[in-house]
This record gives C-alpha cells, sequence and structure tokens, in this order.
C-alpha cells in the first residue's frame, strides 16, 4: 500500500511536470526556428493565451473538460500555427467567432485560419482604397493648381521657344524645362512640356514681362 502511494505521488509529479517541460520545449523550438526574441516571444505568448482563455470562456462545457496537459498541447499547437499571424489579428479572429458562432462547438485552427483571412482580405481593401483616395486627392490638387496659373507656362524653369512644327510647319512656341531634378528636364532629348502640366519644382516667374 505504501509503494502504491508512492507511485502515486511519482506518477503526480511526473505529470504536473510535463506541461512546463512540453511549454520550454515548444517555445525553444519556435524561438530558433522563427527567430523570435523573448520580448517578442512574451508579447505573443500572452495574445495567445488570451485568446485561448475568450475561446475558454465562450465554450466552458468542452473546454473544462480538459486536463493539464491537453490544455498545453491546445495552446502549443495554436502557437505553432498562428506564430506569424499579425499581432491583434488572431484576437480579432477569436472574437469574430465567438459573435457569429451558433453551434456552440469549440473551434478547429482552420475555421479561425478562414476568418483571419476573411480580415487580412478587408485590411488589404481598405489599404487600396485609402491609396487610391489619396492619389486622386493629390491629383485633384495638381488640377486645382494649373487651374490657378500654377503650370509650365508660368514656371521660371521653364523655358519659351518658337519652332516649326514638324506636321503642321507653321512656327508655334514650345515649352522646355531647364530643371535637372524635374522628370520634366529637357535633358539631350529635347522633350518638350506644356502649359498644361506642373511638377514637384514650380517656381513662379518673377513678374509677367520675364
Amino acid at each position: 500500500m505504501q509503494q502504491l502511494t508512492q507511485y502515486k505521488q511519482t506518477d503526480l509529479v511526473q505529470r504536473s511536470q510535463e506541461p512546463a517541460s512540453l511549454a520550454s520545449m515548444t517555445k525553444k523550438r519556435m524561438m530558433s526556428k522563427y527567430g523570435i526574441t523573448e520580448q517578442e516571444w512574451a508579447v505573443y505568448d500572452a495574445e495567445m493565451s488570451m485568446g485561448l482563455l475568450t475561446l475558454r470562456t465562450a465554450f466552458p462545457t468542452q473546454s473544462r473538460n480538459y486536463n493539464d496537459r491537453e490544455h498545453d498541447m491546445l495552446m502549443a499547437l495554436w502557437l505553432e500555427i498562428f506564430v506569424e499571424i499579425e499581432r491583434g489579428i488572431l484576437n480579432e479572429a477569436i472574437v469574430r467567432f465567438v459573435t457569429s458562432d451558433r453551434k456552440g462547438f469549440f473551434p478547429s485552427p482552420g475555421q479561425i485560419v478562414g476568418i483571419i483571412e476573411d480580415i487580412q482580405a478587408e485590411r488589404k481593401a481598405q489599404i487600396e482604397a485609402e491609396r487610391s483616395r489619396k492619389h486622386y486627392e493629390y491629383l485633384r490638387q495638381i488640377q486645382q493648381r494649373i487651374d490657378n496659373g500654377e503650370n509650365c507656362s508660368t514656371c521660371r524653369f521653364c523655358e519659351k521657344r518658337m519652332e516649326k512644327s514638324i506636321l503642321t510647319k507653321q512656327t508655334v512656341e514650345n515649352l522646355y524645362c531647364q530643371n535637372p531634378n524635374s522628370y520634366k528636364y529637357e535633358g539631350e532629348y529635347g522633350w518638350g512640356t506644356a502649359a498644361s502640366i506642373v511638377c514637384d519644382f514650380y517656381e513662379p516667374k518673377e513678374s509677367s514681362a520675364d
């Protein structure tokens, strides 16, 4: 009887040490594999713990049946799967699942991955929309400047020349940029510019007589 009691105590000690050992092994492997620092690991580990705690709170009937070993295995598995996910997205995906789920079953990692992909697609679309908005706003401001008279015909860097048109054989006035920093710089090709164009290096002429 004493030997049996001692065996049970030894077994309990060994089992109590397993989760810590598994967590330590998971941490060491992932830090080495992904080049994670101690500080990055601490943040990521805390976020993962919070996410799983949210799920365990939302699905108590299933999660309460897990023993310590199973909880630790679950943590290790999810850390491995979601290690490269941008911070904040995982918890957002978990909350979305909890609020939209109607079946009441603890989610598989694949279900959360699907929601993460939706979130990433939404964020990408938002970034593209914001980029387009800024671009169109830039073009609107440029057109406004041109309409207000800020264009190559009034820029001090642009030189006016009277030249014969190759097509019409008539003498016309052309503009040529003399600022080497401008993308409209004349250079060796003699490219002309136009009064309907303005660049980032625009500076008005000193007087209307120039």
